[in-house]
């Protein structure tokens, strides 16, 4: 009997150990020869961000007249009193950690904002910077030197899938990788696949899917390594059969061990009783 607690012993403290056992994840795995090396490789310049129906602008207008104005006076109130104020709750990571209330120009469907005394402008497929050239060209006719700022607001991706923490990630400055967005929603898990990462992208009114293989250094040349507003970021579980045993640790190992800690007692109280 004795013997044969002791090897229930010996065998569950094993099991909890092989569970409870780090095991690391690897990313880029054909960057690292076993003849440690530099590897030099041309850098593609990222694509400007484009503007898209359902986005969210911030739009700021100085002079360099109001700088020089002694009066302190600045020629264009207007243009930075309009807008709808909307709160924006980004994820953790990127961003700021509380909810903010933000003045901006929605981009309805047809890609107009409604900009005060201008009116209707069409800003959808531009970049942010032809954005603010497009506009610093319209006030003229309003304001002496007029210097634009502006920047989307609700720039943001969806991560859901094997990682720590799915949800939402907000990008500030619209330069958002898919790496920066995994990160930010807590890394892959030993159970989540990095090799078949999929990406959902709305463009013009289609879907479009692709694959990215996180363990090859070729993810960074792919146009989908960085990601557009509301593009979607999904990681697949590593195996489903993985899962479910993981499952039933879970739900079974406490029962198991709870089971062998009374045997344990009722045993050690048998003993004491024959003493």
């Amino acid at each position: 009997m004795r013997s044969i607690i002791y090897k229930l012993s010996v065998a569950s403290l094993l099991m909890v150990a092989a569970c409870s056992t780090p095991q690391k994840t690897v990313y880029f795995k054909d960057t690292m020869p076993q003849n440690p090396s530099v590897i030099v490789e041309d850098i593609e310049r990222r694509k400007e961000t484009t503007l898209l129906p359902d986005d969210i602008l911030a739009i700021k207008v100085s002079t360099i007249s109001s700088i020089l104005d002694k009066e302190g006076m600045n020629p264009a109130p207007i243009f930075n009193l309009g807008g709808t104020a909307y709160s924006i709750t980004p994820s953790s990571g990127l961003g700021a950690t509380n909810t903010a209330q933000n003045l901006g120009y929605l981009i309805d469907q047809n890609g107009f904002i409604d900009y005060p005394v201008i009116g209707k402008i069409k800003v959808s497929g531009l970049t942010l910077r032809q954005l603010k050239d497009l506009l610093a060209d319209k006030l003229k006719a309003y304001v002496k030197d007029p210097v634009v700022e502006a920047n989307i607001i609700n720039f943001r991706v969806t991560v859901v899938g094997e990682v720590a923490h799915p949800g939402f990630v907000v990008a500030p400055n619209q330069k958002l990788s898919v790496i920066d967005a995994i990160a930010a929603a807590g890394d892959i898990p030993i159970t989540g696949r990095k090799d078949n990462v999929l990406i959902v992208r709305e463009t013009e009114g289609k879907r479009e899917y692709a694959r990215l293989n996180l363990n090859s250094r070729t993810v960074f040349s792919s146009p989908y390594f960085y990601l557009k507003q509301n593009d979607y970021v999904y990681v697949e579980p590593a195996r489903i059969r993985k899962q479910e045993t993981n499952d039933f640790m879970r739900v079974y190992l406490p029962i198991i061990s709870t089971l062998l800690s009374t045997v344990l007692a009722v045993y050690g109280i048998i003993a004491i009783s024959k003493q």
